[in-house]
Formats: C-alpha cells, structure tokens, sequence
C-alpha cells in the first residue's frame, strides 16, 4: 500500500474513532436531558462497532468509511432541508392551532387549496402566526383566537387539568381575550379577522352594557362564526331581527363546555331564549374524548358550581395572553439542534411516506377515516351523560324564566356520504324531544335545497360557507315565530 493509502487508512481510523466518540457524547447527553432508556443502547452499540472497525483490513476500511460519510451527509442534509423547509407533510402539533390550515389535516386543506386556484382565484395561505405579525407591523396588537381544549394537560391516566392557576386552584376560562384584535380561521380563501368583545366573545362591542339580552347562542366554532365574515354568520343573521342576541359560540366548545358557558354568563344576562346549536359531527367525541376527563368541568353538572368568570376578565386575559405569548414564542423557536441530530424530520417524513393511503371516494383517504370513525355511534353512557347535560342547562334557562331552544347542525357528509354521517342523529333528537325542548332540525332545511354542497365552501368538507350561515339564521328566526 502506498503512502497515500496508508493516509487514507489513517483517516479513515480517525473518523472512526472520532464517530465513535460522538456516539458515547451524544448517549451521555441523552441520558442526561432524559433519562435512562433502552433505545438508547443502540447508540453505545454504534460506538462499539465504530471502536472495532480500526481492526478491519484497510481497504475494507476505507470502502466503509466513506460509504459511511456519504450516507450520513445525505440523510442529515435531507434533515436540515425539511427542519427549515415548513414542510406541510408534518403533523401539526401542540402549537398546530396557531398554524394554517384551519383543518386538522393538512391534506383535507391542501385539496381544498388546489380547488380554488385551479378557478384562478388566490387563497391567502399565510399561517396565523404570520397574519398576527403582518397586523402588529402595522401597530395592532393581534392575537389568535384561543378556546378551552387547548389549556388542558393530563392530570393521571384518566383525568385532565387546566394548565391555568388563580389562587393556587385550577381555572379554565371558557372564552378568549377582551377587547381584542383576534385572527380567527381561513377556509375560503382570506382570513377572518374580528374584535373581541368585553368579555372574550364574537359579538359586537358594547352589547353587555345592557346587562340582559333577549337571545344567548351556545355552541362550537359554527356558532362562534368560522370561517366567515363576522356580519355573516348565523347568529350575526338572527342578531339582525332579533338585535339583543350574544353569542356566547366559542371554537371548540362541546356540551360540557357550553353548559359552562351557560352558567357563568348566561346566569347574569337572564335571556328569554337559549340557543342550544349542537353539530353532530363532534359534539358527542368532543365529550367522550375529553370534555368528561376533567373534573372542573363535570362540577357544572347537577351543581350550581361557578368559576364566577365573568367577575374576573382581567386575570383571565393576563393569564391568556401568557399562555398564548409563550406558545407563539415556543412556535417561533429555532429549530431544535436535538430534533436534528435523531434525523426526526426525515424519520416523520419517512412515515408519512410509507403511510400514505389512495383516495377514497374521490376523497382523501385520511378524510374518509376520521368521518367514519366520528359518525361512529356514541357508547350510551355518553348518550346518558349527554341528556343530563341537556337536562342541566333547560333547567338553568328555566331558573330566570328562560327556554331552552334546541338546533340540529348537520354535516357535509350527510349530504356527500351519508353512510358516514353520525349514526347518533335520532338518539340526540329523542333526547331533545324527551325534554321537551323546541327543536330546530337544520337538516331538513338543509335537504330540501336544491344542492346542499353548494352551502360550503367549494362543495369541500369544511364549515358552512356564507350561504349556509344565511340559511341557518333564516330558518332559526322562521322557527323562532313559532315560540
């Protein structure tokens, strides 16, 4: 072997020893930041093989090393590539609520993309966080919207607790920020940018001055009024004959939540009429996966439990805006050199790949899944926990005077695949009925038109789009002639 072969062969020893070292740091660290794990004996086995390849014939050596050198340049300037990239194939995480899409999956939101730009019409696909800084470039202090779910950790195996402290004690506002520039969702297209109101809600400000009102809407991100222009959804519709209407509707929110809501604000405002607005396309998963896993919550049931929030708006905004400046910050944050390191962008990439499903139906397969697993039949102590919720808040109404109002929101996939639409229709609206509540079956409405998709936006699985908001508070005001 010449000179140059026995340099090579000393280089190649080098990069052996040297990668072996990097090994032993690299499993001393992680030990360190997370304790002893046996994945991590892989990495001292690296080590090992690195130490004993020294002993191998040089050009065998040589041949490995720079195989070896190759393939990890590869893989890590792949990782870097997608650690920088914003790549859309990863999975939203727990800052995934202050991201775009709206949708929980980015393919759903992807297909909805290339529909509207194949007409040629331009969809502003900004993620929120870049929306809030285009704002406060501008001088306004824009905040996302944030709702309930997302300030719950786990409490044990089977429990959950707010994140949130007041007085040493767990507290969970059920509302956002007062008095605020929020960002709220794009599904058609543009953003939907509102004014909070005094208390965190999606109303016109000023409205509780009055102290009272006629009508208080309850209910999830339909009710609070995604993804349309706030003079367009259809509480702002119902507000329009009937101008004493809050709208108490927050992102999120599922029957446990809304009672919540009920209790602490409806209780001071006293209205005639309660709107109960209930989707059924996760309403019932919002309370069996995780609205009846925190104990806070299930005190509003048979109680007359109250966080007493509507006296404490200004803790509740400070902690808020804490909690939200912290995530947009963790968001924000560089990329994480450990991330890297584990090649976790490329590994996640690499099972999405290998993950990937066909169309079903026309529809992406991920889509087809989460629809057939939520229009699964809810389990009857669900059902039960359900009617006495229902039962609590047509009983609070009646406390003041007022009634209980029930309306039956309906899917996009009762009208594209009704075979996934939720099995749990007639179950809910015997429960209605069985409590003597008014009852406002939006569906029939909704089957009667001549082309239901057209009610969302590009006949796409979303929210209602502006013409099905419009539809929703007519017919809400038509039914309300009769009370």
């Amino acid at each position: 072997m010449g000179e140059m072969g026995r340099r090579m062969g000393k280089a190649a020893n080098l990069a052996l020893l040297l990668g072996a070292t990097v090994c032993v740091a690299l499993f001393v660290f992680l030990v360190w930041r997370h304790g002893l794990s046996y994945r991590y004996a892989a990495i001292m086995v690296v080590a090992a093989l690195l130490s004993a390849g020294v002993r191998l014939p040089e050009s065998l050596k040589i041949n490995g090393v720079f195989v070896g050198v190759s393939t990890l340049f590869t893989l890590y300037f792949v990782e870097v590539v997608l650690a920088y990239s914003g790549s859309t194939i990863a999975p939203l995480g727990a800052q995934g609520w202050l991201s775009f899409p709206q949708d929980a999956n980015p393919k759903v939101a992807a297909d909805r993309i290339k529909t509207l730009e194949a007409g040629d019409q331009k969809f502003d696909t900004r993620s929120r966080l870049q929306v809030i800084h285009d704002l406060r470039a501008r001088g306004i202090d824009a905040y996302p919207d944030v709702f309930p779910r997302v300030l719950f950790e786990p409490a044990s195996s089977e429990t959950i607790k707010s994140i949130l402290l007041r007085n040493y004690e767990e507290f969970l506002p059920v509302a956002g920020m007062s008095m605020t520039t929020t960002v709220f969702c794009n599904e058609s297209g543009e953003y939907v940018v509102y004014e909070s109101d005094e208390h965190g809600f999606h109303n016109p400000r000023g409205m509780w001055k009055r102290q009272s009102a006629d009508i208080i809407t309850l209910g999830d991100s339909y009710t609070h009024g995604v993804c349309v222009p706030t003079d367009k959804g259809f509480v702002a519709t119902v507000r329009s004959q009937r101008p004493h209407t809050i709208n108490l509707g927050i992102n999120g929110h599922g029957p446990l939540t809304s009672l919540a809501t009920l209790k602490e604000y409806g209780a001071s405002l006293k209205p005639k009429l309660v709107l109960w607005f209930y989707y059924e396309g996760n309403d019932l998963r919002d309370l069996d996966g995780w609205e009846k896993n925190s104990p806070l919550l299930m005190r509003y049931v048979g109680s007359s439990f109250s966080q007493h929030l509507i006296e404490h708006q200004a803790e509740i905004d400070q902690s808020l805006k804490a909690y939200i400046d912290a995530e947009m910050a963790r968001a924000e944050a560089p990329v994480s050199v450990e991330k890297i390191l584990k090649l976790q962008h490329l590994r996640r990439a690499l099972q999405v790949f290998q993950e990937r499903r066909s169309m079903e139906q026309g529809l992406p397969a991920e889509l087809v899944e989460y629809l057939r697993e939520s229009g699964a039949p809810a389990a009857a102590e669900d059902l039960q926990l359900f009617e006495r919720i229902l039962a609590e808040a047509r009983n609070t109404a009646s406390s003041w005077g007022g009634r209980l109002v029930f309306v039956y929101l309906p899917t996009w996939e009762r009208y594209r695949i009704p075979e996934l639409a939720s099995q749990d229709r007639d179950h809910v609206l015997s429960i209605a009925k069985r409590l003597n509540l008014h009852v406002v079956d939006i569906h029939t409405s909704f089957a009667a038109h001549q082309d239901p998709l057209s009610l969302f936006p590009f006949r796409r699985y979303a929210h209602y789009n502006e013409l099905g908001h419009k539809l929703v508070g007519e017919e809400v005001l038509r039914q309300l002639e009769k009370l």
